[in-house]
């Protein structure tokens, strides 16, 4: 008799959190149950992505002589990209100085064209900072734009600028493995074989077809390390009782903000709630990354694509800069931000490294970051702020050129 109502209450368990994470993936896409592992790719999306963002060396670009919209509290914020590829300069007739590549924070995400930090510095200055920046680029994006892309001969700084969790992005080939629900992001990654630095091309070309992206995830299974090490972790299988209490804190945080704003039982979600839960996401993530900071085979990885950055520089008589942009997330975690700072203090022996973590604790963080859903970019007056530090540091060491 006891026996039955063991099975009968594990039965019902089981049954109940089968129910509340379908429920909860409505309003929460980073639920992930067996389903995510091929996703079904929509057809006019996948052919849009293919016209105006793919690209076959680097996985994905803003569109030449474009423009877009990024949006902060439902205001949305105009940016243009030039017929060169960088991002609209206020003075076009100045010459280029410096030619800075990265993530969003290059791109300086949700401000205007003229306060990024780029325009900040040059501002009056009687030079132009070209701001080639992408959002969710990894380190080693940066550097392949860099390498396939023409400057001209005035430029003398090449700046690659990222975040912390840089670390995880070099290593990724699919981005849904690592941030559920990127279907389309695909992209080339270095891997080291017999200690040496080897390109894995991008697994996705422009005539790919949506029948053959099933191929596609499976090799990548075996060749990008987080569908093991994130993806396989957090999927929700048979039996749904076990993989809930493998993240038993995360899914409990999670299931609290739907239960409070009674979303386990309606469709709508405030534009508040979205930032709370993704913040819970944010956190674990960066949590994540800043182990891999201790991991030797990424410290290997990192260390060898900076010092294939520095020899190209050297080789095309640019001075190469390193910046790192903590997100906010990562100034909170005070705990273990020393420990990817330790990392940058021994590559800045070989690399002029500016590393913003230290200088922006000391700043109301309120007032520099953005603080979105996103992790927080950097506001108006964020950008101002660190295009001083920024230009002070770079200063210390080329006083003269600048």
């Amino acid at each position: 008799m006891l026996l039955l109502k063991i099975i009968l209450i594990t039965i019902t368990l089981e049954l109940l959190i089968q129910l509340i994470i379908r429920r909860a993936k409505i309003n929460f896409s980073w639920f992930i149950n067996e389903n995510d592992l091929y996703p079904i790719f929509n057809k006019k999306k996948f052919q849009f992505f293919l016209k105006n963002s793919f690209h076959n060396k680097l996985g994905w670009i803003r569109k030449y002589n474009s423009e877009g919209f990024d949006s902060i509290r439902k205001k949305k914020v105009k940016f243009k990209i030039s017929k060169e590829g960088y991002r609209s300069l206020t003075k076009e007739k100045k010459k280029s100085l410096i030619a800075t590549f990265g993530d969003s924070y290059v791109f300086a995400r949700q401000v205007k064209d003229n306060e990024t930090w780029q325009e900040q510095i040059s501002k009056n200055k009687p030079y132009n900072i070209l701001n080639y920046g992408v959002g969710n680029y990894g380190f080693d994006q940066g550097y392949l734009r860099y390498k396939i892309t023409k400057l001209n001969k005035n430029i003398k700084f090449v700046i690659i600028g990222f975040v912390p969790e840089t670390i995880c992005r070099i290593q990724s080939e699919w981005k849904h493995f690592i941030e559920f629900g990127n279907i389309h992001g695909f992209k080339p990654k270095f891997i080291l074989k017999k200690d040496k630095l080897v390109l894995k091309p991008n697994p996705l070309k422009k005539n790919t077809k949506i029948n053959q992206l099933k191929n596609i995830i499976k090799k990548t299974q075996f060749s990008d390390r987080f569908y093991k090490d994130r993806f396989k972790k957090n999927i929700f299988e048979f039996p749904y009782t076990f993989s809930f209490l493998r993240n038993l804190k995360f899914n409990l945080n999670i299931l609290l903000y739907l239960l409070t704003h009674k979303l386990l039982f309606s469709n709508k979600q405030s534009d508040l709630l979205s930032v709370k839960l993704f913040s819970v996401v944010v956190k674990r993530n960066i949590q994540e990354a800043h182990k891999y900071y201790n991991d030797n085979y990424s410290k290997e990885l990192f260390n060898k694509i900076i010092i294939k950055f520095k020899k190209l520089a050297i080789t095309r008589r640019h001075i190469p800069i390193i910046i790192i942009f903590p997100q906010l997330m990562d100034l909170k975690l005070k705990r273990t931000t020393k420990i990817y700072q330790n990392f940058f203090k021994v590559v800045s022996k070989d690399v002029h490294v500016v590393d913003l973590t230290s200088f922006l604790l000391k700043r109301d963080l309120k007032k520099i970051y953005t603080n979105d859903k996103y992790g927080g970019h950097f506001s108006k007056l964020g950008n101002k702020i660190i295009s001083k530090i920024i230009f002070t540091e770079i200063k210390k060491k080329h006083m003269k050129i600048l």
